[in-house]
């Protein structure tokens, strides 16, 4: 055993050493030198998806079932191919409207809607708890296996609490800014990265010295527990080990938490400098989580082989070092394990904070405050919930934490998070999806979550009282939250999963098209799913009015910044504007608001203060709907245009490979994109083996003495061996710049 002080000292040390790689980014990004724009380091950031569950967790889901720990990794895997596709037209909508949260995200997509904003804000805010109460669960336990110390006792009660206010206060310091939140936090990003670093290098380590130190390698360690009657673990749907229901539902629930959960998206989409580096995560993301659980499963097996008991298998990754009497390997193991737990507490609470300004918060200070300082106001509010929530997560972890393992109360919030897939996808995709049916199938969804999962663990551990009528409700065969409608035999994370997206698309699909869209929801709906942003004419109020509210929440130099910043872009002066320029003008101010107080309530802020006129209101329906018949027109006209053409490119190229002429095509570089039947015939060289391949060379591949004519444009005249050969190059330009080579085989004719 090692000493608690020695412990808490070296995580005050790690601490500190996190403050000062967070510090030197954040200096680096003032001085305009950034080391955080770049793939390398936003891939880390996103490894912010493994924590203490993957850490320490990952090794006891193994120990009691198996090889099913892969689809938590094996699901944001795939989700990674599709990133590129999708995270694309998030992040351009998300940069364009200064979108902060996964809340803003929906809120905006459904005609900013802030009662969606705040529905979506409690559903993550709740279903997150157990989340954030899991890490502390992790951090608390490794202090009693490593310094020996009683749960109660004053050591573990002080270790508890003090751990939880220097995370807090590295997330106040480093996650509040008292600017817009849609400003990058490149000190937390680099800081999240290095943690990623840290944690991979520490299960590295211990892995290794499980399976070589200790055992001969893996495929020992496999042979031995094969022989010791553990073989089941390495099987699908052996005696024990989960169906193939829950191992597509567990695949599936961690396709949706890559992406939803409100750190996944506040790094993949809020701190993302550059699109292009999505392109670098889709395949560095996957890779970080293969290395990081390449030596879960023999350490999971190693431990049971060493007598561990199953039940404690959590910690094998810590308590085989202390065994084996290495505490230098312990101590970077905890190390290591912090700072997975530690990362997701940072980057959760700040994410969540955010939600809870902007949607909660802010609205009630833009209600009932005369506004002024406001960002001050509104970064020391935030302080006091990020300190919150550490809080709750802390209570929530040293409460439930006994009665479940860390993979249980992790896959609790992944179930939560899931709920806001259809409202996303459909939102992207489908046009006539609207706010009412986005309200009604994420309520739906948070029912059946509460319902399934909540309640039977608020009873397991005592907090709800099961007697009377609610037990005879929950005891019913229709209304049992293990088997609720009568159906049985699934486990309980499909069952929860199955009813929750059953409600939630039907009542999500149904509600939207039975009920209609209002003139900015169908503006919005065009932005997200057509990418088109309608021109809808003059907008209320002047400039004065316009940098007036802007400089009563973002401050007299940053509302000046703005407006000088839009005048400039136009190219025009202050006493110029047009109608249109103020409409975009408006606009501007509404995104800066956004930044600072979210989608929802900026939208409001505007609408109040400078409220459209009927005509306005008018002429904007009328726009969204003359957009929208003529992108369907257009569609159809396009799909016409297409089949045409293909039938055209059809025809014309029967007719050039049935030509006795040698016909081919070259790019700038000279290098073959066409080659037909003629020209096969003429050089001896096969199509397949001439495309692209640079012209001087594809003869050689017939005869070393072949060579292809000089490409120069105007008529030319060659031997090619025996062969003489008369034809037109012809320069092309325009998008595709290049050549055609035309060659008629004239050697009959010059004997």
């Amino acid at each position: 055993m090692v000493s608690g002080v020695s412990l808490l000292l070296a995580t005050g040390g790690y601490l500190l050493v996190l403050f000062g790689v967070a510090y030197f980014a954040r200096h680096r990004a003032a001085l305009k030198r950034s080391i955080v724009a770049n793939p390398v380091i936003y891939s880390l950031s996103l490894a912010v998806y493994a924590t203490s569950w993957t850490f320490y967790g990952s090794v006891g889901k193994a120990a009691t079932s198996g090889i099913v720990f892969l689809t938590i990794y094996l699901g944001p895997t795939l989700m990674a191919v599709l990133w590129r596709p999708i995270l694309g037209n998030v992040i351009r909508i998300a940069r364009e409207n200064r979108i902060t949260t996964i809340a803003d995200f929906l809120a905006s997509r459904y005609g900013n809607s802030l009662h969606l904003a705040v529905l979506v804000t409690i559903v993550a805010a709740v279903g997150i708890i157990p989340y954030l109460g899991l890490q502390f669960k992790a951090i608390i336990s490794t202090f009693f296996i490593l310094s020996g110390a009683k749960e109660g006792s004053m050591f573990a009660g002080y270790a508890g609490w003090v751990v939880t206010v220097l995370i807090g206060l590295f997330a106040v310091i480093f996650g509040v800014r008292p600017r817009s939140a849609s400003e990058k936090h490149e000190g937390l990003v680099f800081a999240i990265a290095f943690e990623s670093i840290v944690k991979l290098v520490a299960f590295l380590a211990v892995g290794l010295y499980v399976t070589y130190g200790l055992f001969g390698g893996p495929v020992q360690i496999f042979e031995r527990a094969k022989e010791a009657g553990l073989g089941r673990l390495l099987t699908l749907g052996g005696a024990d080990s989960p169906g193939y229901t829950e191992w597509a539902s567990l695949l599936f629930l961690s396709m949706m938490a890559v992406m939803f959960l409100p750190r996944q998206f506040h790094m993949l989409v809020v701190e993302n400098h550059d699109p292009d580096h999505v392109r670098h995560a889709s395949w560095l993301f996957p890779l970080y989580l293969f290395l990081i659980n390449i030596f879960v499963l023999p350490v999971a097996l190693a431990g049971l082989l060493l007598g561990g008991d199953a039940s404690a298998a959590d910690f094998f990754v810590l308590t085989i070092p202390l065994q084996g009497g290495k505490e230098a390997l312990a101590y970077i193991v905890f190390i290591g394990g912090f700072s997975a737990a530690s990362g997701m507490i940072i980057v959760e609470s700040l994410a969540i904070s955010n939600m809870v300004m902007n949607t909660i918060v802010t609205p009630l200070l833009y209600r009932h405050s005369q506004r002024r300082a406001f960002p001050i106001v509104i970064a020391n509010i935030k302080r006091l919930v990020i300190g919150g929530l550490v809080l709750a997560g802390f209570l929530f972890g040293v409460a439930v934490g006994g009665f479940y393992s860390l993979v249980d109360m992790g896959l609790k919030s992944f179930e939560a998070v899931t709920i806001f897939a259809p409202a996303f996808f459909f939102g992207l995709y489908w046009k006539r999806g609207n706010k009412a049916g986005a309200l009604a199938g994420i309520s739906a969804g948070f029912i059946i979550w509460c319902y399934t999962l909540l309640m039977p663990m608020f009873i397991k551990t005592g907090l709800i009282n099961a007697d009377g009528a609610l037990g005879f409700i929950l005891h019913s065969r229709m209304l049992n939250p293990h088997a609720l409608f009568g159906l049985e035999g699934l486990d309980q994370w499909t069952h929860s999963l199955f009813w929750g997206l059953f409600f939630n698309v039907v009542l999500y699909a149904g509600v939207s098209i039975l009920t209609s869209q209002d003139e900015e929801e169908e503006r919005q709906a065009l932005m997200f799913v057509e990418r088109f942003y309608p021109d809808i004419g003059s907008a209320a109020g002047s400039i004065e009015e316009i940098e007036d509210i802007l400089v009563q929440f973002v401050g007299e130099d940053e509302a000046r910044n703005i407006v000088d910043g839009f005048i400039t872009t136009r190219g025009t002066e202050r006493d110029n504007l047009t109608g249109t320029d103020m409409m975009m003008l408006r606009e501007e101010a509404r995104r800066a608001l956004s930044g600072m107080m979210g989608s929802s309530i900026a939208s409001v802020v505007l609408r109040e203060r400078l409220p459209h006129t009927e005509k306005e209101r008018a002429d904007l329906l009328r726009s969204v709907k003359e957009v929208g018949m003529s992108l369907r027109l257009s569609r159809q006209e396009l799909a016409t245009a297409n089949r045409d053409l293909a039938l055209l490119k059809e025809f014309s190229e029967n007719i050039i490979e049935s030509l006795p002429l040698g016909v081919a095509t070259l790019d700038e570089r000279r290098r073959v994109q066409y080659w037909n039947h003629g020209m096969e015939r003429i050089s001896g060289v096969e199509k397949k083996d001439a495309l692209g391949v640079p012209s001087d060379m594809v003869l050689k591949r017939v005869s070393p003495n072949l060579v292809f004519p000089e490409v120069r444009e105007g008529p030319i005249s060659c031997m090619w061996g025996e062969r003489a050969l008369d034809g037109q190059v012809t320069r092309l330009t325009g998008q595709h710049p290049g050549y055609v080579v035309v060659l008629e085989d004239v050697t009959e004719r010059k004997k």
